[in-house]
């Protein structure tokens, strides 16, 4: 090949490669992200337990969420795992009731500000020694819209908060 094909081969690809960038799809937000977010809170008086139970029962809860977010081309949240795993104790008494809680909750978030849910999980609570002694195991879907909170679907086994007031009395 002589020069000036070669050059015109060089060239004429050159341009072909610039229309090609001009014309492509648009632009992709990176990949997922990924965090860790710990919480830790002390409730004195958990309003449902205390009412239920007649007397203050305290809930400290500590743990973390493992998150995985995705994000449009514009840097807007699209869509959440969030995988957790907390502790507890709840105390009332002098008698303590130690809980678990993990599950994923997998959230997508539209464009109009609205967000929908999807939450599975696990709770057990058990007196150390004595062993389990509530147990809530389901499922929610669930569609926040601006302060409206909507339960779509629930399924599972739900906590019964009397079997814990007898945990404190007995």
């Amino acid at each position: 090949m002589n020069a000036r094909r070669t050059i015109a081969t060089v060239l004429g690809s050159a341009a072909l490669a610039a229309a090609s960038a001009l014309t492509a799809a648009p632009a992709q937000a990176a990949g997922p992200t990924h965090s860790v977010e710990e919480l830790e809170f002390t409730i004195a008086e958990h309003p449902l337990f205390t009412e239920v139970c007649g007397f203050p029962v305290e809930l400290h809860v500590w743990g973390t969420w493992n998150v995985v977010a995705w994000t449009d081309a514009d840097g807007e949240l699209t869509k959440e795992i969030r995988n957790f795993r907390f502790r507890s104790t709840s105390t009332a008494n002098g008698i303590s009731v130690d809980g678990i809680t993990l599950g994923p909750e997998v959230w997508t978030y539209a464009d109009d500000g609205s967000s929908e849910g999807r939450i599975l999980g696990v709770v057990n609570r058990r007196v150390p020694g004595q062993g389990t002694v509530t147990l809530f195991a389901g499922y929610e879907v669930v569609v926040i819209d601006g302060d409206v909170e909507t339960v779509l679907a629930s399924a599972g086994q739900r906590e019964d908060a009397a079997l814990l007031c007898s945990a404190f009395t007995s």
